[in-house]
């Protein structure tokens, strides 16, 4: 943890600092995926480097669900008339 927010601290931008991050001697990889959601939350998408992007696997499917957990962790999911959340976000989600 300490090395994953060195590297985002220290970071020049959202590459810098998950490359540092990744390119360490330790266990690099989950200090990567720290380093990337740390930044991620400092930054916002659009720091993200458009050619990572390109090449993002199921990136529509990353995507949504990242849109539906901000909704969801705001606490503004789509609701019907009744309050209760709405036929199509328990179609996504159907064990919710």
């Amino acid at each position: 943890m300490a090395i994953a927010v060195a590297c985002a601290v220290g970071a020049a931008g959202f590459r810098d600092g998950v490359l540092a991050a990744v390119n360490h001697s330790g266990d690099s990889d989950s200090t990567g995926a720290i380093t990337g959601n740390l930044l991620g939350a400092l930054t916002g998408t659009g720091q993200l480097p458009a050619d990572w992007l390109d090449e993002l696997e199921i990136r529509e499917v990353v995507e949504r669900l990242a849109a539906d957990a901000v909704l969801e962790l705001r606490g503004e999911p789509p609701r019907d008339d009744s309050g209760a959340a709405s036929g199509d976000w328990f179609d996504r989600y159907p064990g919710w």
